[in-house]
């Protein structure tokens, strides 16, 4: 399942990604999704290609 993605406003510093990020992993973790690995991010042409890689850090 696929969900089209609108941010809710701009994204204008490092601490804006953050939050971001943080509200998708817990999503995914709150909905028994591991997060966990490498993940392709495709832009079909509109910037640049990604590779994403999720590790979860030691205490």
């Amino acid at each position: 399942m696929t969900i089209d993605f609108t941010s809710d406003g701009e994204m204008s510093s490092t601490e804006d990604f953050e939050e971001a990020l943080s509200r998708v992993l817990l999503s995914a973790l709150e909905n028994d999704i591991d997060p966990r690995g490498t993940w392709e991010y495709r832009t079909d042409g509109t910037a640049s290609d990604m590779e994403i890689m999720v590790v979860e850090l030691a205490d």
